[in-house]
């Protein structure tokens, strides 16, 4: 390229020095569908060279040094072709694949031969190496993320998942003070031309680690509010049964003085950097966040990593720690050491406490200078027409509910015995009926395609019986009763699999044989209560 086609900014750099004088302007980005075709095509081509692998060396991948020998050439060979600034798109995307298989084939290999701890302080080795020779940003974001998990690990060692939960709780805490720690002297670093370089390799790193912590807090935190109900209460249980069940009400205060401390180092953090905040009226709210994270031990780690993130103007980790802090905010519902009473009061009390505080100290401070502009008419209107849509919403779905409950039939369902060992958990009560089976909901409809039905008859006392599931488009047959089911826990269901009761009524409800179904004509149904043989209500 001529120095007359060059841009003027090209040319003012070149002369200024600040690029050199045979440099041209960069290539234009491939277009967007040509690089997804290439990736795709890329991933779609390792599949036969892995099915290549297993079936050349089979089992010897179990034993001996084989999947030491094959990983490592994976990953030497693929950080190659990943460091390569000429490499060929194509042959970057290939070498990502072959970069995972060869690190589950070392990961494979050190956790068979090694002790646990010892093979995640290898796994981090690794890591550490990969974050020095691999220059891709998103990369080295995984990387970190790869890594807290695996220093998370080194604490509890494997005891965590028998129920040693306390020594988690401490590693992620301790994890989060490394990262505060650590963001703080690359922040300064990066300030310093001698640091720029140690900075920009460690920032994506960090970030990972940011993120993976977030993770292990809101895995930590349980099921949330109306998440749960979305993905299944009874699968987001599962997989989070050791966090509930792994420490008593004594070693719960732990995690609980971890969060206060968490939160008042964000507080303060936020103190610090923004003196504009440093206002009396702002205290209050301030110590009842910090009072509400002794009773959600999740909370503080993520309020500290959502003040570092606004205070470091990272825009990414701030939303997704904000994203966090309302999940935990949510798993508070589902606090099930607490009486459901004793959480709304917490709520009611907090609330109050600052509407009125606010209300009460509107007119002793100085109004300060606003930073941005003010907001336009639609923008005041935008926060009450968005509460009004709430609440006709909400309304209307309660309004459809009573008319199911007053319109529809009263069919009962028998319910089928569970374990009574895990019958009750909390305050509900895990329902099983008596249906014909029914494949999982993945192998028997798509979200867009309708529900599964069942259809069956009523005896004399209103009771279903001979109860079958009808084909996709089969009508219900004469004098036969339509029931819609509900996608539920990974599985079909009537409308839910647990109901809820006042505390104190477990021997009650113990009693029940039939769940009691408000019915309508197309189908749909409502669960209204369970009742026992002589079909009455319970309790």
């Amino acid at each position: 390229m001529s120095a007359v086609n060059l841009p003027a900014w090209l040319e003012q750099a070149q002369q200024q020095g600040l690029v050199p004088a045979g440099a041209s302007r960069p290539e234009a980005a491939r277009p967007w569908p040509v690089q997804l075709l290439t990736a795709l095509g890329a991933w779609l081509s390792a599949v036969p060279l892995l099915i290549f692998l297993a079936l050349l060396f089979g089992r010897l991948w179990e034993h001996g040094p084989t999947a030491y020998v094959l990983g490592l050439a994976l990953v030497v060979g693929s950080a190659n072709l990943l460091r390569g600034r000429s490499t060929a798109f194509f042959l970057e995307q290939l070498a990502l694949p072959l970069l995972l298989v060869g690190l589950c084939s070392l990961g494979f290999a050190l956790g068979r031969d090694l002790p646990f701890r010892l093979a995640l302080v290898a796994g981090l080795a690794i890591c550490a190496g990969l974050v020095l020779a691999l220059p891709r940003h998103w990369l080295r974001l995984l990387l970190g993320m790869a890594a807290v998990f695996m220093c998370i690990g080194l604490l509890p060692g494997a005891s965590w998942s028998r129920g040693a939960m306390l020594p988690l709780w401490w590693a992620v805490y301790l994890a989060l003070a490394a990262w505060a720690l650590a963001q703080s002297l690359v922040h300064h670093g990066g300030q310093r031309a001698e640091g720029a370089a140690l900075a920009a390799l460690l920032e994506p790193v960090l970030r990972g680690w940011a993120m993976g912590l977030l993770l292990a807090l809101v895995w930590l935190s349980g099921p949330s509010f109306m998440a749960a109900g979305v993905m299944g209460s009874g699968l987001a249980r599962e997989l989070n049964a050791p966090v509930e069940s792994g420490l008593s009400p004594m070693l719960w205060r732990v995690p609980a003085a971890l969060s206060v401390l968490a939160s008042a180092w964000a507080f303060a953090a936020l103190l610090k950097a923004w003196p504009v905040l440093r206002l009396p009226r702002l205290l209050l709210p301030g110590l009842l966040g910090v009072a509400l994270c002794w009773w959600l031990p999740a909370l503080g780690g993520c309020l500290l990593l959502l003040s570092l993130a606004l205070v470091r103007r990272r825009r990414v980790l701030a939303l997704s720690a904000a994203a966090a802090a309302l999940w935990v905010l949510g798993s508070f519902y589902y606090r099930l050491d607490l009486p459901l009473s004793d959480k709304a009061l917490v709520l009611v009390v907090a609330g109050a406490l600052l509407g009125a505080w606010l209300w009460l100290t509107r007119q002793g401070d100085p109004a300060p200078q606003p930073a941005i502009a003010p907001a336009r008419a639609s923008a005041r209107w935008a926060l009450p027409a968005c509460a009004l849509l709430s609440l006709c919403v909400v309304n209307g779905l309660i309004w459809q509910k009573e008319q199911l409950i007053a319109e529809g039939r009263a069919v009962y369902v028998k319910l089928a015995p569970l374990d009574p060992r895990s019958l009750i958990q909390g305050d509900y009560m895990r329902l099983n009926y008596a249906l014909p089976p029914i494949p999982p909901v993945a192998e028997l409809a798509l979200p867009w395609q309708p529900r599964p039905r069942i259809a069956g008859r009523l005896d004399e006392r209103g009771v279903l019986v001979e109860p079958r599931l009808l084909r996709a488009g089969e009508p219900a047959g004469p004098g036969q009763l339509l029931l819609e089911l509900s996608p539920v826990n990974g599985r079909w269901t009537l409308v839910s699999d647990a109901w809820y009761f006042q505390e104190g009524q477990e021997p009650k409800f113990r009693a029940a044989s039939h769940g009691e179904f408000r019915v309508l004509p197309d189908g749909r149904a409502l669960l209204v209560g369970l009742v026992g043989p002589d079909l009455r209500r319970v309790p």
